[in-house]
């Protein structure tokens, strides 16, 4: 019951969170016009986005498949892309608890160690980490200016990371140290077999280190390396074809978008369920800094494509959810 009081008490934190930054974004728009520019939206650029962001999420599922083929595991792809799913849903509730939710997921249905599968992910998410780097470095070499000018117009942004910057060697210092005593800590536990947990500890470490270096066993490295281009390129898409959705953004370049595309994702890094409210936030102000109008053009486009991605998120995950008893009722593993 504890747990659960707890895990109640972080949704509710999290979604004030997100709640309030969207009030933040939304704060004295006349509701009507939004609606207004909502309801001349041409649907079918958005069915388009809708589709190209599905056959993304099964992209990332079969990448997971390729990973997790080194380590014996032949999982159905149909588990897999639920497991996908339900980790969007899952962050939508509580941010970042959805890598963890779909390696549990993987793991009652095809009986992959839950360390080993864990391991996968993190290298997965440094191959995407790595491409949004790059896409980032073409972003402040093409658009220096445009980025001064947003940080120039949102001063309070500014303010924020200088005052955080004092707190940078502190917050590295505490990381080192809690990573060598959390080190020593293992160490000494497998060593003396504290609590009977030495092989335990010893099969996690060994699980977790094969998942996170199986890309070196990894025989489809190109498919591997085509699947993580092809998922980040659609993530990009599902911002540029609902700019056709607007008359009003309709006019925004390829370029522009990128730029758009890489600085608004950073706002999903603050702990709000999905990045609601600081993805708006910085979405509007990116597109005014294009000459586009926050209200009610920027607000509409930021509050359509967030809505229906996290539409689809919520009806894709609840479905599966449901779906997967039924799915694996007399499906047996190769485990």
């Amino acid at each position: 019951m504890n747990k659960k009081i707890k895990s109640a008490f972080k949704i509710i934190i999290f979604f004030s969170i997100g709640i309030g930054l969207f009030y933040l974004a939304y704060r004295g728009q006349d509701f009507s016009v939004l609606w207004q520019e909502i309801k001349s939206v041409q649907w079918s650029w958005i069915i388009l986005s809708i589709i190209l962001g599905i056959i993304g999420h099964y992209s990332r599922a079969l990448r997971w498949g390729l990973m997790l083929e080194p380590l014996g595991y032949k999982p159905k792809s149909i588990n897999l892309l639920s497991s996908v799913m339900i980790m969007y849903l899952s962050n939508m509730a509580i941010p970042r608890s959805g890598e963890f939710v779909r390696c549990g997921i993987i793991n009652r249905y095809e009986k992959i160690p839950f360390s080993q599968s864990l391991g996968t992910v993190i290298t997965e998410r440094i191959a995407d980490m790595s491409v949004f780097l790059i896409l980032t470095v073409i972003v402040l070499l093409t658009q220096g200016g445009v980025i001064m000018n947003f940080l120039n117009d949102n001063p309070q942004i500014m303010s924020r990371l200088e005052s955080f910057e004092k707190y940078i060697p502190i917050i590295i210092t505490v990381c080192i140290g809690l990573a060598v005593a959390g080190f020593f800590a293992v160490k000494y536990a497998v060593k003396k077999n504290i609590f009977s947990l030495g092989e335990k500890i010893k099969s996690v470490i060994k699980n977790f280190k094969e998942g996170v270096f199986t890309i070196l066993k990894m025989k489809k490295k190109w498919q591997f390396l085509a699947h993580t281009f092809f998922i980040n390129f659609v993530y990009y898409l599902d911002m540029y074809l609902p700019f056709k959705a607007f008359s009003c953004t309709e006019g925004i370049s390829a370029q522009d978008t990128l730029t758009i595309f890489v600085l608004s994702t950073y706002g999903v890094v603050v702990p709000s369920p999905g990045g609601m409210g600081t993805w708006h936030f910085i979405t509007i102000e990116l597109l005014a800094l294009f000459g586009i109008s926050r209200d009610p053009c920027g607000r509409a486009y930021a509050f359509v494509t967030h809505g229906y991605q996290d539409l689809t998120f919520l009806i894709g995950g609840f479905l599966l959810l449901l779906l997967l008893p039924v799915i694996n009722k007399n499906y047996k593993n190769a485990a």
